[in-house]
């Protein structure tokens, strides 16, 4: 994708846009968050067990799996702002749908259509983001757009659920649904047009822009293991975050921990993308190590006796404030990364990652349950705090070459002779 010439270029300003994209980027991840804390009432409308009505959510991530590569390949040569505003309305349709389900199946298949609109919208997101936006200001153009992902962590699902519980979870739905309509009209009237990847005459994508060719790429394949890594870690910490800090004794409950790690994670999304166009490999190695520390401050405060009693909540505190930074920081961050190492292939590279990175929550969420069940809880924040330290060799090679990229570019201009 490339950032667009002509005159089209000098009329888009890209602070409007990329927070439209945060809108949309908000409303996407709480329609796949939110089942979570309307459970309860989701199995009582529809006369099912919570543990059958929350196979909603595991067809919504199967959906963002399923459209990820396939359906980013098929529109490939699509016009950015047509397929937003495709997503747009499939989001809608299949929101509404979940608000008018009369029974659980129809529920799981507008809950799979909810995940192909995400799957598709996650894979051309940073790519669409590329295309409006000068190449110097690109990672604190994706901060703005990834704030709505943020938010939707931090705000989305507690405001959904006190919603929830005011109006019940079908009007909850429909408020959503009408809210991406509106989106949509906005996105019409200034979402500018991004034309795809150009198809050669046998309708095909050229090869240096397929999949086979971001998986060639060896810089691709070592941020694809640094986020299995950290996304692996990152699940099996958050998800059995609560359980964690009961059996560690911790005094400070989860509500509050969850709400630090919001806010730091909107702080995070913020100040990496402030100086990550100018210091990228600083920044993100700051994500990394600060997610590291907080991980493993959490874990030693969540083991009885470890730490004093009077240093306990200040370093859990602490430690969720430098998790939240980090999360905040490397969700966004390596979109600029994978666009990075993919080259010509970078949407490919972006769509295998929105892949694995799904598939990386998936397992996460399974290796906790068993570590939960096995060893106990005590060792499943260390465990992710050395993940996370295992992923920085391998993004630091990455961005290693991409510095050794730019200064081979920059000694090659003409200009600069």
């Amino acid at each position: 994708m490339r950032f667009l010439q002509g005159p089209v270029a000098r009329t888009v300003n890209p602070l409007p846009v990329a927070i439209l994209l945060a809108g949309v980027g908000f409303i996407i991840l709480v329609t796949e968050v939110l089942p979570a804390g309307l459970l309860p009432q989701v199995a009582h409308g529809l006369a099912v067990s919570e543990s059958l009505a929350g196979q909603g959510i595991v067809t919504f991530a199967l959906g963002c799996i399923v459209a990820a590569i396939p359906l980013t390949r098929a529109a490939a040569g699509w016009d950015r702002r047509t397929l937003l505003l495709g997503v747009l309305i499939v989001s809608a349709v299949a929101n509404l749908g979940t608000a008018l389900a009369p029974e659980i199946i129809t529920h799981l298949i507008t809950r799979f259509g909810a995940g192909l609109a995400a799957g598709a919208m996650w894979a051309m997101f940073p790519g669409y983001v590329r295309g409006f936006t000068p190449p110097a200001r690109l990672a604190s153009t994706l901060s703005v757009a990834f704030l709505g992902v943020t938010l939707a962590f931090a705000l989305g699902v507690p405001l959904g659920t006190i919603l929830g519980e005011m109006v019940g979870w079908r009007a909850v739905f429909l408020i959503i649904s009408g809210l991406t309509g509106a989106v949509g009209l906005v996105a019409v009237i200034i979402a500018p047009r991004v034309p795809g990847a150009t198809r050669g005459a046998d309708n095909r994508l050229p090869a240096e822009q397929g999949i086979g060719a971001a998986l060639r790429r060896s810089a691709v394949l070592l941020v694809l293991v640094a986020v299995v890594l950290i996304v692996v870690g990152q699940s099996l910490g958050y998800t059995y975050l609560a359980p964690i800090l009961v059996s560690g004794g911790v005094t400070l409950g989860a509500s509050l921990v969850f709400g630090v790690f919001g806010i730091a994670s909107v702080l995070g999304t913020i100040g990496s993308g402030r100086f990550a166009d100018r210091h990228l490999t600083g920044t993100v190695t700051v994500s990394l190590v600060a997610g590291t520390l907080g991980l493993a401050g959490l874990g030693l405060a969540s083991i009885p006796g470890w730490v004093p009693a009077e240093m306990s909540s200040p370093l859990v505190i602490a430690s969720a404030m430098c998790w939240g930074y980090s999360f905040g920081g490397y969700s966004m961050l390596f979109q600029v990364v994978v666009a990075r190492a993919g080259g010509p292939a970078a949407d490919a590279a972006q769509s295998v990652m929105v892949t694995v990175w799904n598939l990386s929550i998936a397992l996460g969420g399974l290796i906790g349950g068993l570590l939960l069940a096995g060893i106990g809880a005590a060792y499943l924040l260390p465990i992710a705090a050395i993940l996370m330290a295992l992923s920085l060799p391998p993004v630091l090679r990455v961005l290693a070459k991409i510095r050794a990229e730019d200064s081979t570019r920059v000694d090659a201009c003409p200009s600069n002779r």
